[in-house]
Protein backbone atom coordinates (compact mmCIF):
# COMPACT_ATOMS: atom_id res chain seq x y z
CA UNK A 1 0.00 0.00 0.00
CA UNK A 2 0.97 3.89 -0.37
CA UNK A 3 3.31 4.85 2.36
CA UNK A 4 0.50 6.31 4.71
CA UNK A 5 -1.03 4.70 7.56
CA UNK A 6 -4.20 5.47 9.50
CA UNK A 7 -4.83 6.34 13.21
CA UNK A 8 -6.95 4.61 15.97
CA UNK A 9 -10.36 4.94 15.75
CA UNK A 10 -12.43 6.95 18.75
CA UNK A 11 -15.48 5.62 20.19
CA UNK A 12 -18.55 6.28 18.08
CA UNK A 13 -20.22 5.35 14.86
CA UNK A 14 -17.21 2.82 13.67
CA UNK A 15 -18.42 1.89 10.41
CA UNK A 16 -19.45 5.59 9.54
CA UNK A 17 -16.00 6.63 10.12
CA UNK A 18 -14.04 4.48 8.94
CA UNK A 19 -15.91 5.01 5.45
CA UNK A 20 -15.46 8.60 5.94
CA UNK A 21 -11.77 7.79 6.41
CA UNK A 22 -11.37 5.42 3.36
CA UNK A 23 -13.20 7.62 1.64
CA UNK A 24 -11.02 10.90 2.34
CA UNK A 25 -7.93 8.82 1.81
CA UNK A 26 -8.69 8.21 -1.39
CA UNK A 27 -10.51 10.93 -2.38
CA UNK A 28 -7.30 13.42 -1.33
CA UNK A 29 -5.12 10.93 -3.28
CA UNK A 30 -3.32 9.66 -0.08
CA UNK A 31 -4.13 6.41 -1.97
CA UNK A 32 -3.89 7.17 -5.55
CA UNK A 33 -5.77 4.87 -8.49
CA UNK A 34 -4.63 1.48 -9.17
CA UNK A 35 -3.30 1.14 -4.90
CA UNK A 36 -4.50 -2.17 -3.54
CA UNK A 37 -6.33 -2.20 -0.12
CA UNK A 38 -5.18 -4.17 2.14
CA UNK A 39 -8.08 -5.47 5.16
CA UNK A 40 -6.33 -6.80 7.15
CA UNK A 41 -3.49 -3.78 7.26
CA UNK A 42 -6.21 -1.15 7.25
CA UNK A 43 -7.76 -3.37 10.67
CA UNK A 44 -5.06 -3.30 12.19
CA UNK A 45 -4.27 0.54 11.73
CA UNK A 46 -7.94 1.38 13.26
CA UNK A 47 -7.69 -1.06 15.87
CA UNK A 48 -11.00 -2.58 14.48
CA UNK A 49 -12.08 -5.77 12.99
CA UNK A 50 -12.25 -6.89 9.88
CA UNK A 51 -15.41 -6.92 9.95
CA UNK A 52 -16.49 -3.31 9.57
CA UNK A 53 -13.60 -2.98 7.14
CA UNK A 54 -14.88 -5.04 5.12
CA UNK A 55 -18.39 -3.69 5.02
CA UNK A 56 -16.77 -0.17 4.38
CA UNK A 57 -15.19 -1.07 1.15
CA UNK A 58 -18.45 -2.37 -0.25
CA UNK A 59 -19.79 0.87 0.17
CA UNK A 60 -17.14 2.21 -1.92
CA UNK A 61 -17.15 -0.32 -4.13
CA UNK A 62 -20.78 1.03 -4.90
CA UNK A 63 -19.46 4.76 -5.11
CA UNK A 64 -17.39 3.32 -7.92
CA UNK A 65 -13.78 4.31 -5.67
CA UNK A 66 -12.71 1.16 -5.65
CA UNK A 67 -13.39 -2.39 -7.44
CA UNK A 68 -12.91 -5.98 -6.69
CA UNK A 69 -10.38 -8.36 -8.52
CA UNK A 70 -10.78 -11.72 -8.27
CA UNK A 71 -8.16 -13.50 -6.72
CA UNK A 72 -6.29 -10.16 -6.17
CA UNK A 73 -8.15 -8.27 -3.93
CA UNK A 74 -9.42 -4.80 -3.61
CA UNK A 75 -7.71 -1.24 -5.81
CA UNK A 76 -8.62 2.03 -6.15
CA UNK A 77 -10.06 2.80 -9.23
CA UNK A 78 -7.67 3.65 -12.32
CA UNK A 79 -9.73 6.30 -14.18
CA UNK A 80 -9.71 5.47 -18.28
CA UNK A 81 -10.65 8.74 -20.75
CA UNK A 82 -14.13 7.21 -21.43
CA UNK A 83 -14.56 7.35 -17.63
CA UNK A 84 -13.22 10.92 -17.24
CA UNK A 85 -16.00 11.61 -20.28
CA UNK A 86 -18.75 10.18 -18.58
CA UNK A 87 -18.34 11.53 -15.28
CA UNK A 88 -17.67 15.02 -16.05
CA UNK A 89 -20.32 15.00 -18.95
CA UNK A 90 -22.97 13.75 -16.74
CA UNK A 91 -21.89 16.06 -14.03
CA UNK A 92 -22.55 18.90 -16.48
CA UNK A 93 -25.98 17.42 -17.65
CA UNK A 94 -27.23 17.25 -13.86
CA UNK A 95 -25.80 20.69 -12.88
CA UNK A 96 -27.53 22.13 -16.20
CA UNK A 97 -30.86 20.32 -15.24
CA UNK A 98 -29.92 21.70 -11.41
CA UNK A 99 -29.75 25.86 -12.54
CA UNK A 100 -32.76 25.78 -14.11
CA UNK A 101 -34.70 24.29 -11.16
CA UNK A 102 -32.55 25.93 -8.32
CA UNK A 103 -32.41 29.30 -10.14
CA UNK A 104 -36.41 30.51 -9.02
CA UNK A 105 -35.43 29.10 -5.74
CA UNK A 106 -32.21 30.85 -4.98
CA UNK A 107 -32.31 33.43 -2.05
CA UNK A 108 -30.27 36.71 -1.46
CA UNK A 109 -28.87 34.63 1.64
CA UNK A 110 -28.03 32.05 -1.04
CA UNK A 111 -26.23 34.31 -3.34
CA UNK A 112 -23.97 35.41 0.07
CA UNK A 113 -22.97 32.04 0.65
CA UNK A 114 -22.05 31.32 -2.60
CA UNK A 115 -20.03 34.37 -2.72
CA UNK A 116 -18.63 33.46 0.81
CA UNK A 117 -17.63 30.28 -0.91
CA UNK A 118 -15.94 32.09 -3.79
CA UNK A 119 -14.01 33.83 -0.60
CA UNK A 120 -12.76 30.77 0.77
CA UNK A 121 -11.40 29.32 -2.80
CA UNK A 122 -9.29 32.56 -3.02
CA UNK A 123 -7.77 32.39 -0.12
CA UNK A 124 -7.06 28.37 0.01
CA UNK A 125 -5.61 29.30 -4.05
CA UNK A 126 -3.34 32.19 -2.03
CA UNK A 127 -2.39 29.34 0.70
CA UNK A 128 -1.73 26.66 -2.18
CA UNK A 129 -4.43 24.55 -0.10
CA UNK A 130 -5.58 22.60 -3.15
CA UNK A 131 -7.44 19.77 -1.18
CA UNK A 132 -9.53 22.12 -0.03
CA UNK A 133 -9.83 23.94 -3.14
CA UNK A 134 -11.20 21.08 -4.66
CA UNK A 135 -13.77 20.24 -1.53
CA UNK A 136 -14.94 24.15 -1.75
CA UNK A 137 -15.50 23.84 -5.49
CA UNK A 138 -17.22 20.64 -4.95
CA UNK A 139 -19.52 22.31 -2.30
CA UNK A 140 -20.12 25.36 -4.29
CA UNK A 141 -21.90 23.19 -6.85
CA UNK A 142 -23.67 21.31 -4.01
CA UNK A 143 -25.31 24.11 -2.93
CA UNK A 144 -26.83 25.05 -5.93
CA UNK A 145 -28.00 21.23 -6.86
CA UNK A 146 -29.72 21.49 -3.06
CA UNK A 147 -31.68 24.45 -4.23
CA UNK A 148 -33.50 22.38 -6.96
CA UNK A 149 -35.05 20.68 -4.14
CA UNK A 150 -34.79 17.63 -6.56
CA UNK A 151 -34.51 14.74 -4.95
CA UNK A 152 -33.58 12.34 -7.26
CA UNK A 153 -31.07 14.85 -9.03
CA UNK A 154 -29.09 15.33 -5.98
CA UNK A 155 -28.96 11.64 -5.40
CA UNK A 156 -26.90 11.25 -8.92
CA UNK A 157 -24.96 13.92 -8.37
CA UNK A 158 -23.85 12.48 -5.02
CA UNK A 159 -22.83 9.39 -6.57
CA UNK A 160 -20.41 11.19 -9.09
CA UNK A 161 -19.52 13.43 -6.51
CA UNK A 162 -16.44 11.09 -4.68
CA UNK A 163 -14.81 10.57 -8.30
CA UNK A 164 -15.22 14.19 -9.50
CA UNK A 165 -13.78 15.09 -6.20
CA UNK A 166 -10.68 12.51 -6.83
CA UNK A 167 -10.41 13.75 -10.70
CA UNK A 168 -10.10 17.32 -9.49
CA UNK A 169 -7.53 16.78 -6.52
CA UNK A 170 -5.38 14.72 -8.99
CA UNK A 171 -6.01 17.53 -11.38
CA UNK A 172 -4.50 20.05 -8.49
CA UNK A 173 -1.61 17.92 -8.05
CA UNK A 174 -0.27 16.75 -10.73
CA UNK A 175 -1.43 19.10 -13.77
CA UNK A 176 1.56 21.97 -13.52
CA UNK A 177 0.00 24.06 -16.41
CA UNK A 178 -3.45 24.51 -14.34
CA UNK A 179 -4.16 27.47 -12.49
CA UNK A 180 -6.15 27.04 -9.95
CA UNK A 181 -7.89 31.18 -10.66
CA UNK A 182 -9.98 29.66 -13.23
CA UNK A 183 -12.23 28.01 -10.49
CA UNK A 184 -12.98 31.21 -9.01
CA UNK A 185 -13.84 32.73 -11.98
CA UNK A 186 -15.88 30.35 -13.44
CA UNK A 187 -17.92 30.80 -10.51
CA UNK A 188 -18.03 34.43 -10.64
CA UNK A 189 -19.57 34.00 -14.19
CA UNK A 190 -22.06 31.71 -12.53
CA UNK A 191 -23.01 33.44 -9.84
CA UNK A 192 -23.27 36.68 -12.57
CA UNK A 193 -25.98 34.47 -14.05
CA UNK A 194 -27.51 33.05 -11.13
CA UNK A 195 -27.65 37.06 -9.94
CA UNK A 196 -29.61 37.48 -13.85
CA UNK A 197 -31.85 34.70 -13.76
CA UNK A 198 -30.39 33.71 -16.84
CA UNK A 199 -30.74 30.17 -16.72
CA UNK A 200 -29.35 30.10 -20.52
CA UNK A 201 -25.84 31.76 -19.86
CA UNK A 202 -25.78 29.47 -16.72
CA UNK A 203 -25.97 26.32 -18.79
CA UNK A 204 -23.29 27.51 -21.19
CA UNK A 205 -21.08 27.88 -19.12
CA UNK A 206 -21.49 25.00 -17.45
CA UNK A 207 -20.86 23.14 -21.13
CA UNK A 208 -17.84 25.44 -21.61
CA UNK A 209 -16.27 24.61 -18.03
CA UNK A 210 -16.68 20.70 -18.70
CA UNK A 211 -15.18 20.52 -21.54
CA UNK A 212 -12.19 22.48 -20.20
CA UNK A 213 -12.04 20.38 -16.91
CA UNK A 214 -12.60 16.70 -19.35
CA UNK A 215 -9.58 17.76 -21.05
CA UNK A 216 -7.37 18.97 -18.31
CA UNK A 217 -8.15 15.86 -16.19
CA UNK A 218 -7.32 13.79 -19.31
CA UNK A 219 -3.87 15.33 -19.39
CA UNK A 220 -3.70 14.39 -15.55
CA UNK A 221 -4.18 10.77 -16.04
CA UNK A 222 -2.16 10.44 -18.90
CA UNK A 223 0.81 12.16 -17.13
CA UNK A 224 0.06 10.14 -13.40
CA UNK A 225 -0.57 6.69 -15.78
CA UNK A 226 2.66 7.64 -17.67
CA UNK A 227 4.77 8.41 -14.04
CA UNK A 228 3.12 4.96 -12.54
CA UNK A 229 4.44 2.84 -15.36
CA UNK A 230 8.36 4.25 -15.17
CA UNK A 231 8.07 3.51 -11.35
CA UNK A 232 7.22 0.20 -12.44
CA UNK A 233 9.78 -0.57 -15.12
Amino acid sequence: MADFSFTKIKPRSIEDEIISRLRDAIVSGQFPPGTHLNESEIAKQMEVSRIPIREAIKKLEQEGLVVRQPNKGVYVISFTEQDVRETFSLRARLESMAFEWAIPNITNDDLAQLRALVKEQETAIAERRYDELARLDMRFHELICLKAGHSRLLKIWYELHAQGQMLLNLRFRLLPDYTPKTVTEDHLKILDAIERSDVDSAVQLTDDISERVISECIETLVGFTASMEAVFR
